[in-house]
């Protein structure tokens, strides 16, 4: 084992080693640009920088290819479109949501709060991205088992199935059109203060059905 382990570290010193027969060419490019290789996570952070510091109709593979030191064509081999790029942006986006358990824990109102203000947070860090968000419907494959999984919570807190459908898709435009709202017309402290009591409201009134539910 131990002769194993030298020789694979002199195959790697071996294959680092720079050829002394090699001239770079010069390169006047940022440092983590020029020795950072490609992948599809550096591509969609990159895309997503991008956007946030200018606006989503800017974004094209070619504005990007050259924020990241390279030729529009080396994205695509990562993604075959500008739209499978986006989709990849929203999957990016989607990973600090607050997703229920399995086994449903927590209360259904801690979920769905905390689900809900997970989603106002994504859309406030990324405002110019929020339209990648809003636009989309729940049978969307993006958000599809998203939205099943929040159909369960509403499940568990005693809704029928056809409640709970309606109970996810009103919180989803709720979500999405608050978020719209306040980042068009009202912002600051106040726009988080009328979400906050959007939410309390509309909770309110799912929990009147719960307990109307459970009266049978």
């Amino acid at each position: 084992m131990e002769v194993q382990h030298r020789a694979a570290a002199q195959a790697q010193s071996v294959a680092v080693a720079p050829d002394p027969h090699f001239e770079p060419a010069l390169d006047d490019r940022p440092d983590a640009t020029r020795r950072e290789p490609l992948s599809c996570v550096r591509i969609i952070e990159a895309a997503v920088r991008y956007v946030d510091s200018n606006c989503l109709d800017e974004l094209s593979m070619r504005r990007l290819g050259s924020e990241l030191g390279v030729e529009a064509m080396s994205l695509y081999r990562y993604f075959p479109s500008k739209g499978a790029l986006l989709d990849a942006v929203v999957g990016w986006l989607l990973r600090d949501l607050a997703l229920p358990g399995e086994r449903g824990a927590e209360g259904w109102e801690d979920q769905v709060r905390d689900f809900a203000v997970s989603f106002r947070t994504i859309t406030r860090q990324h405002p110019n991205l929020m339209p990648l968000l809003t636009v989309r419907s729940s049978e969307d494959p993006l958000l599809s088992g998203i939205h099943d999984r929040m159909v369960g919570v509403w499940r568990r807190a005693g809704l029928s199935l056809e409640d709970a459908q309606s109970a996810q898709r009103a919180l989803q435009s709720y979500l999405s059109g608050s978020s719209q709202w306040h980042q068009e017309g009202c912002r600051g402290p106040a726009a988080e203060t009328d979400f906050r009591y959007g939410l309390d409201v509309f909770l309110d009134g799912v929990r009147s059905r719960v307990a109307e539910a459970a009266a049978g």
